[in-house]
């Protein structure tokens, strides 16, 4: 099995341990939450993997661009479906306890139709049923892999990773083959998003462009 773009080259069904810069072990949500407010914190984007701080370099131009891209998308189908939210900028779940783990991914969809003040303005606990990861130059391929696993095994129906330099798009859902769609193929919210196709060269176009 494939991570789902041809960049990364990695077995997703396998047990990997991340790779990202740690510091300390056994930290719990509560602890993550007050040292991201010290100072030394204040301009670094964080994770939490089991208990172990992620501290993850600044995401380039090119994936922001991808991000709302992919927003973009999800917004307008959204509006014509009158179905669910969605979130960006890194967002943070909190995947599990005992050890704690937090995530933020790039983009995520909730279903589900609430009021505004009923969006979290902390850490969310109630966990989306899409998650779209957008793969960066500085990203590790097992590091990938890891949350992709973490992402599933909490529960969310449906994982994307995208990776702008392919032109790709992994599709991996829980007791399935995770599926490589390239730009002459098209991208499926199967039950999660109902309705929503897409072709994938769509999500690599910017607005207004052919290209």
């Amino acid at each position: 099995m494939s991570v789902g773009t041809k960049r990364l080259a990695v077995e997703a069904g396998r047990e990997v341990v991340g790779d990202g810069v740690g510091v300390g072990k056994g930290m719990t949500v509560e602890e993550f939450l007050a040292l991201s407010q010290r100072e030394e914190y204040a301009d670094k984007r964080l994770e939490l993997d089991e208990g172990r701080l992620i501290i993850m370099p600044p995401a380039g131009d090119l994936h922001g661009t991808q991000c709302a891209t992919i927003v973009a998308l999800l917004v307008k189908y959204i509006e014509s479906s009158g179905l669910g939210r969605v979130s960006c900028n890194d967002p943070g779940l909190i995947l599990g306890r005992n050890p704690d783990t937090v995530r933020a991914p790039d983009v995520v969809y909730y279903r589900e139709n609430v009021s505004w003040e009923a969006i979290p303005r902390g850490l969310a606990e109630r966990l989306p049923q899409l998650v779209v990861e957008v793969v960066s130059p500085t990203d590790r391929p097992n590091e990938v892999v890891r949350k992709v696993q973490q992402y599933l095994r909490a529960g969310i129906a449906m994982v994307w990773v995208v990776d702008p330099e392919d032109r790709t798009v992994g599709v991996y859902r829980g007791g399935r083959e995770p599926q490589v769609l390239g730009e002459g193929e098209v991208l499926s919210g199967e039950e999660v998003l109902p309705g929503f196709s897409v072709a994938v060269a769509e999500l690599f176009r910017l607005p207004g462009t052919c290209k």
